[in-house]
């Protein structure tokens, strides 16, 4: 895995759905509480149901925490 990141994932945390207002870390504390795919991280923390420009950060994200 590269350890390239993101110009924002280079922040400890930023908004990363700003329709629902979700943080970078809170996507993280979901991921590490088990929830590892997209459609979980959108049904736990709705991201990705509104306007959906943060659908790549959010899988961006999954992808630095080890999951596709």
């Amino acid at each position: 895995m590269s350890d390239i990141k993101s110009p924002l994932a280079q922040k400890p945390d930023y908004l990363v759905c700003t329709c629902m207002g979700v943080m970078a870390l809170e996507i993280r504390q979901a991921i590490q509480n088990g929830n590892t795919t997209f459609e979980e991280l959108s049904d736990v923390l709705m991201v990705g149901t509104g306007c959906n420009s943060c659908i790549p950060e959010v899988c961006e994200i999954l992808k630095e925490e080890g999951y596709n």
